[in-house]
């Protein structure tokens, strides 16, 4: 959440991908190629934004959400209860830039996004560690074709809108299960980040105060049997899904995955210099950073926190210091797949340098070597001899024959005795 925003507001945010994110989005490929990744990961999507609709409106990340400066997970309890939801984010924008999808979905097991799908892709694929549930073989095929059903619903209630647009459409549809086993459904929507809509279960249809709800409403129920669909899917197949979720999946929701860290400095404002802590690629959400000064605690500065669209997240925190006191500093962070508190060092651009002259010279001298190689290759499969042999010299002339001497002659010449037993 945002400084000065609601929870309502954040938790219908509309889509925006500044630059910023998409360098850091870029940046965490980067990392995930230098390291090994213990589980794929990969969800398809990689189109933006950010789902923050479904982390707002799951328990643990309402929290959060409230203290964006902060990425302190002693602010959030991950409870077994917040393991007990089902939720679909789903999101369709009237005028999609090019090359962008219209309509994507991304699916919530509490705290842990398990699928995701887009119109450009056109199929629902599994993220993270439930790429490995041993689930049966009609069930992708199965949330393919609903939510083929859903974005024709989205795109359909463009049609019903007085056409001024740009228009996003959100909804949040989905179940939790209570303590006592019991289903609870969600079917909220919003037009332009401000809910307006929801799905009553006792009337079996949609509704809402504005006019573009009864607009909408009426198209849908239009369409073939989609009232009564959305009512099967929130009373029956949510719940279902969950529990067969939670029954054959339930090893992967204590999935952890240690960060990959970073601490680098930048110029500030004159005089000052900005230390940035970025961690990168990790799961559970619950991560805490805070900066030291010579071993002394100096702040948790100020960052954001997100997940990449992949089932795992990242999170960044800078700090303000004094231009040439950047190395007084570092960054200690604490995650579940950590044993212990990782201290990150500042990186050194000496080093850095050091290490690439090195792996230049270490290239010059393999290919250096590859190339003699090759030529003495082509040397000896023509017949002449290496070319350490063809030297003339008292060390080296006896080894060659004199031109136009038979080869065999000094053993013509000699008396050979057979050895004998």
């Amino acid at each position: 959440m945002r400084r000065g925003e609601g929870l309502k507001e954040a938790l219908w945010r509309l889509p925006e991908c500044s630059d910023e994110q998409r360098a850091l989005e870029r940046a965490t490929e980067i990392q995930r190629g230098r390291r090994r990744i213990q589980r794929p990961r990969s969800c398809g999507l990689r189109e933006c934004p950010v789902p923050f609709l479904a982390l707002s409106r799951i328990p643990w990340a309402v929290g959060t959400l409230q203290f964006p400066a902060r990425v302190l997970a002693s602010a959030l309890s991950l409870s077994a209860e917040s393991h007990l939801s089902l939720l679909y984010h789903l999101t369709a924008v009237s005028s999609p830039a090019p090359g962008t999808p219209a309509f994507w979905v991304s699916g919530w097991l509490g705290p842990q996004q398990y699928l995701s799908y887009s119109s450009l892709r056109g199929q629902a694929e599994p993220c993270g560690a439930w790429v490995w549930e041993n689930q049966v073989s009609w069930y992708w095929e199965k949330e393919t074709t609903d939510l083929r059903m859903k974005e024709k619903l989205f795109l359909e209630a463009f049609k019903a809108l007085d056409g001024k647009g740009p228009y996003t459409l959100q909804g949040l549809l989905g179940c939790e299960l209570g303590p006592d086993n019991a289903s609870v459904p969600t079917a909220k929507f919003a037009l332009n980040g401000e809910e307006f809509m929801s799905f009553d279960l006792k009337q079996g249809t949609w509704g809402g105060d504005w006019p573009e709800a009864l607009a909408i409403s009426q198209r849908w129920q239009q369409q073939d049997k989609a009232a009564s669909k959305e009512l099967t899917f929130l009373l029956h197949s949510c719940p279902y899904r969950l529990r067969e979720h939670l029954e054959r999946g339930r090893g992967n929701l204590e999935w952890k995955e240690p960060p990959s860290m970073r601490l680098k400095a930048r110029p500030g404002s004159p005089g000052f210099s900005v230390l940035t802590c970025s961690a990168f690629s990790f799961y559970p959400p619950e991560l805490q950073l805070r900066f030291q000064r010579n071993g002394l605690a100096a702040g948790t500065g100020e960052g954001d926190f997100g997940p990449n669209g992949d089932g795992s997240f990242h999170a960044w925190s800078s700090l303000t210091v004094k231009s040439g006191d950047e190395h007084h500093y570092c960054c200690i962070v604490q995650h579940a797949g950590l044993a212990q508190p990782l201290r990150v060092e500042l990186e050194s651009p000496a080093k850095s340098s050091v290490l690439v002259v090195g792996i230049v010279v270490g290239v010059l001298l393999l290919t250096a070597a590859a190339v003699g190689g090759a030529l003495l290759w082509r040397r000896m499969r023509s017949g002449l001899p290496a070319p350490w042999i063809s030297l003339r010299g008292d060390d080296a002339g006896a080894l060659l024959p004199t031109p136009g001497e038979a080869q065999d002659a000094d053993w013509k010449d000699a008396n050979v005795t057979p050895a004998t037993a």
